[in-house]
């Protein structure tokens, strides 16, 4: 089933409600920033750059045409994991809801970096940091859903169909950096990951067999399709159908690569048996196989990522989903 007339200005009015969005400041993230903002939602733009993310939430509050727009920044780099940390904690110094997190920030077929915390910088900015965040929010997402109906309150995690493409065991724990393979490799593992860790919530925290229930959480992963982002721009640097299909015009402007990201997040029109399921362009359920459908993988991949975070410190015994 296809939305395809949604459209920003279908979006109910969000005021009241709270949201984050990932790489806010650029691309998809600036536009999905607009979206929520244009129908009276608090938004935090996280960016590791205060410079550009100041820079945007200008450029935003002129758009709406409101130099008041509750539009905040929230200083996280998804290569320091520090960061998200500290990021969550001034979150919940300044608010006690959350509607909405939209985890959209990413890179794609970058040069092989290593984290300040020993990650690949794919697997990090793309997917553990998210992990993190999401895990650290997660209490309060979940106390914000119980004083909400059905369906309010809801997680979106951009991925890319790139996951289709990933190799040999789908995630490779025993070389998790794959530092023998090509970026792309390396991309797709960590779009697979982030479709897997949205399938592990679903079974944890997302609606069950029956009627619709105060506390449940409505989760998605979104595959915006291709977007003329500087995203796009390192794939089209290193692929030849990158660069072709970008060359023939067939990347989609940020605001329209923005609307599946909007309609998971807070459209009227997205179905409570879409939760934990695979959005492609526009507004469309999409269908997953082979490690996508891997119910063991998910599981495996939630619990070598928990401990590797208690591992490394952020997060403490005491939190445990």
């Amino acid at each position: 089933m296809m939305c395809s007339s949604f459209s920003v200005d279908s979006l109910p009015d969000l005021t009241g409600r709270v949201y984050i969005v990932t790489g806010g400041n650029a691309g998809i993230g600036y536009e999905t920033v607009y979206g929520l903002a244009s129908k009276g939602a608090a938004v935090y733009l996280c960016a590791r750059s205060e410079s550009k993310a100041t820079t945007a939430i200008t450029s935003l509050r002129e758009k709406l045409q409101n130099p008041s727009a509750p539009i905040h920044y929230l200083h996280m780099d998804n290569m320091d994991l520090s960061t998200v940390v500290a990021a969550t904690n001034t979150f919940l110094s300044k608010e006690s809801t959350l509607h909405g997190l939209i985890l959209n920030a990413g890179i794609m077929c970058t040069p092989w970096e290593e984290s300040t915390d020993g990650y690949e910088s794919h697997w990090q900015t793309n997917y553990l940091s998210h992990y993190l965040l999401s895990y650290l929010l997660l209490p309060t997402i979940q106390s914000t859903a119980l004083n909400c109906e059905p369906g309010v309150v809801r997680i979106v995690e951009l991925t890319s169909a790139a996951w289709q493409m990933a190799k040999g065991p789908g995630i490779w724990f025993d070389q998790i950096a794959l530092p023998k393979h090509e970026p792309y490799d390396r991309y797709c593992q960590s779009k697979l990951a982030n479709v897997l860790h949205i399938r592990e919530l679903q079974k944890k925290v997302g609606p069950k067999a029956g009627d619709p229930v105060k506390g449940e959480i409505w989760v998605a992963s979104v595959h915006p399709g291709l977007v003329e982002t500087g995203l796009s721009a390192n794939f089209a640097t290193t692929s030849v159908l990158g660069r072709t299909l970008l060359r023939m015009g067939m990347g989609a402007p940020p605001d329209k690569g923005a609307l599946g990201s909007l309609f998971a997040a807070a459209s009227n029109d997205f179905k409570r048996d879409w939760s934990g399921g695979y959005m492609v362009p526009t507004a469309k359920k999409g269908w997953t196989w082979r490690w996508a459908n891997d119910k063991d993988l998910q599981e495996k991949l939630w619990k070598w990522t928990e401990d590797q975070m208690r591992w490394k410190g952020f997060l403490s015994s005491s939190i445990r989903l």
